[in-house]
């Protein structure tokens, strides 16, 4: 068997023990992609599609937020990062300017719908895809639409950044914060069995 994680940060880490590896141990699978920080949707959609020539059985997905820009960079431009780094290169100042200056969001809402949808789409039919949400309007609100979307095989009840809120304390009596894909992990055994449940 043979899964994908496709998305953002909170499918990243694959290490020991995350949600990711969790997973793939208990299936007996081969892990054959996972997600990249800061991934814009339509990012997440391109890599979809170089996922689906691989065959996999499952993918896996974490859906980002509605408001990272999509670049032919391939950089996270997220408002924060370009913010950030406005001062490094042009690739970054004219993140921070459509931010600052341009942006829409409807826009980027009514995208982000339509961008999740056709990664359901284009092949990923619901018995051989789940769908996390990595954020959700309850967290970030909304300007214009409710971006949050029913797909089948969908997690709604929580988002990941609403569970890794709850799961942020360090897993070491050092108090090193380690947490792979922004929780503890508890918090990523949580994700794992929730997946599982899923399935």
């Amino acid at each position: 068997m043979k899964i994908a994680f496709v998305g953002d940060s909170f499918c990243a880490d694959t290490g020991k023990n995350t949600w990711p590896n969790l997973v793939t141990k208990e299936l007996d699978a081969k892990l054959i992609s996972k997600g990249v920080q800061g991934a814009n949707q339509y990012a997440i959609l391109n890599q979809t599609k170089k996922i689906l020539k691989l065959k996999p059985d499952l993918i896996i997905f974490t859906h980002t937020d509605p408001y990272r820009l999509a670049n032919r960079h391939d950089r996270p431009l997220g408002a924060r990062p370009c913010e950030m780094h406005q001062d490094e290169d042009a690739v970054w100042k004219a993140g921070h300017n459509y931010y600052e200056h341009v942006m829409d969001f409807g826009f980027h809402e009514l995208s982000h719908m339509a961008l999740v949808n056709e990664c359901w789409r284009i092949g990923c039919a619901p018995k051989n895809s789940i769908h996390l949400f990595s954020f959700s309007t309850k967290e970030l609100n909304f300007r214009e639409y409710n971006w949050d979307i029913w797909l089948p095989n969908a997690h709604n009840e929580k988002s990941l950044a609403r569970i890794s809120y709850d799961y942020q304390t360090p897993d070491n009596d050092d108090g090193w914060s380690t947490l792979p894909n922004h929780m503890n992990y508890v918090g990523n055994k949580v994700v794992s069995d929730i997946v599982l449940e899923m399935l």
